[in-house]
């Protein structure tokens, strides 16, 4: 019993002492804010980025990227709903996932090819 409350202890000092993500606003002319995320175990490198529109609802272009700075995923929002076509990068393949009222209406996977 000693030993699990021990192990409860150290787990609790762990986490109480983990890192908090960096996010910078800016807030742009057309009453969007740009939010920038970074990761938390390094916070010069950029997550995803996108924006917020004035009811604070996930709106227009949205990037996601691995820690070497490679585009993992481009997606669309209209007032916090899922749009248009998201595109996910993968090693050897692209897969094209086209959104409609944040529902899914057409799946297509295209091999990469590096010349």
């Amino acid at each position: 019993m000693k030993t699990f409350i021990n192990i409860v202890i150290l787990l609790f000092c762990v986490t109480a002492f983990s890192q908090e993500q960096k996010v910078v606003y800016q807030k742009m002319d057309n009453d969007l804010v740009k939010a920038t995320y970074y990761f938390a175990d390094n916070s010069n490198i950029i997550e995803r980025e996108g924006f917020f529109n004035k009811e604070g609802k996930l709106h227009d272009t949205w990037i996601s990227y691995d820690l070497l700075g490679n585009k993992t995923t481009i997606a669309t929002y209209n007032n916090g709903k899922k749009e248009g076509v998201w595109t996910y990068f993968k090693t050897d393949k692209i897969n094209l996932v086209t959104y409609q009222e944040n529902k899914i209406i057409h799946v297509e996977e295209k091999a990469l090819v590096v010349n």
